[in-house]
C-alpha cells in the first residue's frame, strides 16, 4: 500500500479535534480543564470510565483498559488498518494527504473499503434518479405518495427504485467497478444456472443506509404488490453488519444525545417519524433487535424507548429484548401502538402530538414484561397468586440494580393482591438459587497494587508528564528497575521521547508501542495535569529513590540466595567476594533510606 507522508500524519493528527471525532460515537461531557468523560464504545459499562485528554489527544477507558490516540481509536471503532484510519481522518476534517511513490501493484490494492463505499454511493444514485425519472417506478412513487412521502422527502432519504433486469450492474460496470467489488458490496450475485451477474435488488423500493460518518453502507428494499420476501436487505458485506448498524441513526444522534432513542420496526416508520419532527426514531435492518443494537445506541444515550406493533410478534420481539438490556445497561421502555396500527399510521392520521404520547406512556421493559405475565394469570385463587408471585420472582431478579428491583417488589405485590414481603422472600430465593447455579454479583473488583509496582508507575506518570524536571534523575534508572516487560516498554519508549521535547508526551510516544504498553502509557497519562506544582521537585526524588530502593532490595534477596547455596569452606574466594557485594549493596540502601527521611 502507498506510504502516507509522514509530516502529514502528524499535522494531521494536530489538526483533528479528538473531542469531535469521539463524539460521534460516544457522548462526552466535560470533566475537567481539558478533560471529557463518556461511556466506553468498546465494552458495556453502566458509569463512564471512558476518558478524553484534548489537550494530549489522548483517551484511555479506566474499565476495559483500552486506549491511544485518535488514529488508534478509528482503527478500533471503525475496524480498519492504520493507513486507512488516516484517510478516515482527512475525509473527515478534509485534508489533502500526500502519498510517497507506490510500488508496482500497489495502486490497485489501496482503499478496498473506499472501493465498496463508492460502488455503494454510485448505486444509491442511480436509484435515486430512477425513482424520480424512470417510467418504470411508476408504481413505486404511487406507492410513496400514498404513504405520505413527497418528492422533497424522497430526495432527503435518498429513496430508489431499482429496475428490473441488470440495470444496475450495467450502469457500475461501465462506471469501472469490478464484478468482485459489486458482489462484495451485495449489489449482485451471480447465478447459479449459468454464472451470469444480476442486481441483488430488482423491482424494488430502495432505502440506503448510512452509517455514522453518513456514509452508504448498505441498503433495504421493499417488494411492490405480493412480491415475497417484503423485505430485502443488504448481506453482511466488508462496510455492513446488520447487528452493529441501525437505520437514521446517523441522522438521529444528535436527538438521541439530548434525550432518548425511539426504535421502531420499518424504514418507512423512521422517515415518517422524523419527517414529523420527531428526530429520535431509529430501526434495525431487517433482524431482531439485539445486543449490538443496544450497544450503538448506548453511545448516545442511557434510555431507549422500543415502538412496535401492538401484534403478538411485535411483543415477542420486545420480550427477546429485556435479557439483552439488562445485560448491556440501557434502560428500556416500551410504548404500545394502537392494534394494527404502525408509527407512520399513527403520526398520518393523529398527528405528532399522538406519537409524543405514545412515547410519554411508555413503561420501563420489566414494567411491561410483568404485566403481560400478570395478564395470562387469573389470580382468584391462593395458589394462581402463588405462581404469579413465584414466575414475577423470576423475571424481577434480572434486575441488576437492588433498589429497582424493591421497587418492583412493591408495585408487584400490590398488583397480585399479596404482602411486599412476599414478593421479597420469593425475590431473595430465586436470587439464591441464581448465585448457587453461577450466577455473581455485579462490580468491579478494586486493584491493590504491591509498593514496587505503584512506584514504577508513579515514575512512568513523572517521566511523561514532566520529561525535563526527571531527565537529571533518568540517568541513574534503567529498564532493569521496572519489574515488568510493559513498564519496561513504556520507559524505553518515554526516555527516547523526552531527548526530542520540552513538554509532557503524547501521541509521539502512542506510535511506538504493543496493545499492552499502550494501554498502560495511556492509564498513566489521559487525564493527568503536567502543570509544575511547587512541590514536584521533592516528589520526583521520593519516586526515584524509592525505585531504586526497591530494585537494590530485590538484588540484595538475590545475592543472599545465591550466598546460602555457596559453601565457604569449599570456595571461600566466591563467598568471600558475595558478602562483600551484599555489603556494599546494604549500604547502598541505607543511604537511600536515609536520603529519603532526609527529603521527608
Amino acid at each position: 500500500m502507498a506510504k502516507i507522508n509522514e509530516q502529514d500524519k502528524d499535522m494531521l493528527r494536530e489538526r483533528a479535534d479528538i473531542v469531535d471525532v469521539i463524539s460521534g460515537y460516544s457522548r462526552l461531557k466535560k470533566a475537567g480543564a481539558h478533560t471529557f468523560k463518556g461511556l466506553c464504545p468498546f465494552h458495556s459499562e453502566k458509569t463512564p470510565s471512558f476518558t478524553v485528554d484534548a489537550a494530549k489527544g489522548l483517551w484511555h477507558c479506566f474499565g476495559c483498559g483500552l486506549g491511544g490516540d485518535v488514529y488508534q481509536f478509528i482503527q478500533k471503532v471503525e475496524n480498519v488498518p492504520f493507513p486507512e484510519s488516516v484517510e478516515w481522518l482527512a475525509a473527515k476534517v478534509g485534508y489533502q494527504l500526500r502519498y510517497e511513490e507506490m510500488r508496482p501493484g500497489e495502486g490497485a490494492a489501496r482503499g478496498a473499503r473506499s472501493r465498496l463505499l463508492e460502488a455503494n454511493k454510485a448505486a444509491s444514485d442511480f436509484w435515486h434518479r430512477a425513482l424520480t425519472s424512470a417510467p418504470e417506478a411508476t408504481e413505486a412513487r404511487r406507492y410513496l405518495k400514498a404513504r405520505g412521502f413527497t418528492r422533497e422527502v424522497a430526495e432527503r432519504w435518498q429513496l430508489g427504485y431499482a429496475p428490473g433486469r441488470n440495470a444496475l450492474c450495467r450502469q457500475l460496470l461501465s462506471k469501472s467497478f469490478s464484478e468482485q467489488e459489486l458482489q462484495q458490496a451485495d449489489l449482485a450475485r451471480k447465478s447459479q444456472r449459468d454464472g451470469s451477474l444480476y442486481d441483488t435488488f430488482r423491482e424494488r423500493i430502495i432505502f440506503p443506509t448510512w452509517d455514522l460518518q453518513g456514509r452508504v453502507v448498505g441498503f433495504g428494499a421493499r417488494a411492490l404488490g405480493d412480491a415475497q420476501p417484503k423485505y430485502l436487505n443488504t448481506s453482511e458485506t466488508p462496510v455492513f453488519s446488520k447487528s452493529r448498524v441501525m437505520y437514521g441513526l446517523n441522522r438521529a444522534k444528535s436527538a438521541i444525545a439530548r434525550g432518548v432513542a425511539v426504535v421502531v420496526e420499518g424504514y418507512t416508520d423512521v422517515i415518517a417519524l422524523h419527517e414529523a419532527g420527531i428526530d429520535e426514531a431509529v430501526a434495525t435492518n431487517g433482524v431482531a433487535l439485539g445486543e449490538g443494537h443496544f450497544e450503538q445506541l448506548k453511545k448516545f444515550s442511557q434510555r431507549a424507548v422500543v415502538m412496535l406493533d401492538s401484534d403478538a410478534a411485535g411483543r415477542g420481539a420486545t420480550e427477546r429484548t429485556f435479557e439483552i438490556h439488562s445485560r448491556v445497561g440501557v434502560e428500556v421502555l416500551v410504548a404500545v401502538l394502537p392494534p394494527g396500527r404502525d408509527p407512520a399510521d399513527v403520526v398520518r392520521e393523529d398527528g405528532p402530538d399522538a406519537i409524543r404520547k405514545t412515547i410519554d406512556a411508555a413503561q420501563p421493559m420489566l414494567e411491561f414484561k410483568l404485566e403481560q405475565l400478570l395478564g395470562k394469570i387469573a389470580l382468584d385463587t391462593p395458589e394462581a397468586r402463588a405462581r404469579a408471585v413465584r414466575q414475577a420472582a423470576q423475571v424481577l431478579g434480572w434486575h441488576p440494580d437492588p433498589i429497582a428491583r424493591h421497587e418492583y417488589a412493591f408495585m408487584t405485590a400490590q398488583r397480585i393482591g399479596v404482602d411486599p414481603e412476599t414478593v421479597q422472600r420469593a425475590l431473595s430465593e430465586e436470587r439464591l438459587a441464581s448465585e448457587a447455579t453461577g450466577g455473581s454479583a455485579d462490580g468491579h473488583e478494586v486493584r491493590r497494587l504491591p509498593g514496587h509496582v505503584k512506584v514504577e508507575r508513579q515514575a512512568l506518570q513523572l517521566m511523561l508528564a514532566h520529561p525535563q524536571q526527571v531527565k537529571s534523575w533518568a540517568e541513574d534508572v534503567s529498564d532493569s528497575h521496572f519489574t515488568s516487560p510493559t513498564r519496561r516498554e513504556v520507559w524505553r519508549a518515554a526516555r527516547a521521547a523526552a531527548d526530542a521535547s520540552s513538554a509532557s508526551l503524547g501521541p509521539e510516544v502512542a506510535e511506538q508501542l504493543s496493545p499492552e504498553a499502550l494501554s498502560l502509557f495511556t492509564e498513566l497519562t489521559v487525564g493527568l495535569d503536567s502543570a509544575s506544582d511547587e512541590g514536584l521537585s521533592e516528589r520526583i526524588e521520593e519516586v526515584f529513590v524509592r525505585i531504586k530502593v526497591f530494585s537494590l532490595e530485590r538484588e540484595i534477596k538475590r545475592r543472599r540466595s545465591t550466598l546460602q547455596d555457596v559453601n565457604p569452606v569449599a570456595d571461600p574466594q566466591r563467598h568471600d567476594d558475595l558478602f562483600t557485594q551484599l555489603v556494599a549493596l546494604e549500604a547502598e540502601r541505607r543511604d537511600l533510606l536515609r536520603q529519603l527521611q532526609g527529603a521527608a
